[in-house]
């Protein structure tokens, strides 16, 4: 869907770009909000006959375009900054960056793609593997055995299980091989 349709829509209803945008009980949330404050506000307008009440009422008009103007600055937010097919990109080519560089031997080089693949997206395991795998072949026999067991707390499916574990017994006998001889 086109991005100023959906921040025109936002401008006229709040929290109905949320709902276009796939964030439904945000949008609900903004839009009930507004809502609410709004009741509140025509309520306190047709109470306010006392001059002493008008704060009240300013208050509530000033909360009221707060809300109004938070739902349309994330609405900017999700639509301008933070869009994922754009990080999704980003990281594909991160990703595969880091393992072009893998293949040729140019750890430090893989080892910062895959950390970039990491700002992206922390939970990346198949990233947490090979940037483990990087240090333990760039001889970061520590930060190896972290980057794995991050791989395993966030592969739920198992995929690296049997390379972790491998490369968790070369990375240590590693470590131990270069402690006995340093």
């Amino acid at each position: 869907m086109k991005k100023l349709p959906i921040l025109l829509a936002s401008l006229i209803l709040p929290g109905i770009g949320h709902i276009l945008l796939g964030r439904i009980a945000l949008g609900v949330a903004f839009f009930l909000g507004v809502v609410v404050v709004m009741n509140v506000y025509a309520w306190e307008v047709f109470r306010m006959m006392a001059p002493a009440r008008e704060w009240q009422g300013k208050a509530l008009l000033g909360g009221l375009c707060l809300l109004w103007g938070g739902c349309q600055a994330h609405v900017i937010w999700l639509l301008y900054i933070a869009n994922p097919a754009r990080h999704a990109a980003r990281r594909e080519e991160a990703f595969r960056e880091g393992l072009r560089h893998y293949m040729r031997d140019e750890f430090a080089d893989a080892i910062s793609r895959f950390e970039e693949v990491l700002r992206i997206e922390r939970f990346d395991f198949d990233a947490w593997f090979h940037m483990g795998v990087c240090h333990s072949r760039a001889g970061n026999y520590r930060r190896a055995v972290r980057c794995l067991k991050k791989c395993v707390e966030f592969d739920e499916e198992h995929k690296w299980a049997a390379e972790v574990a491998q490369e968790m017994q070369k990375a240590q006998a590693a470590r131990k091989q270069k402690a006995a001889t340093g």
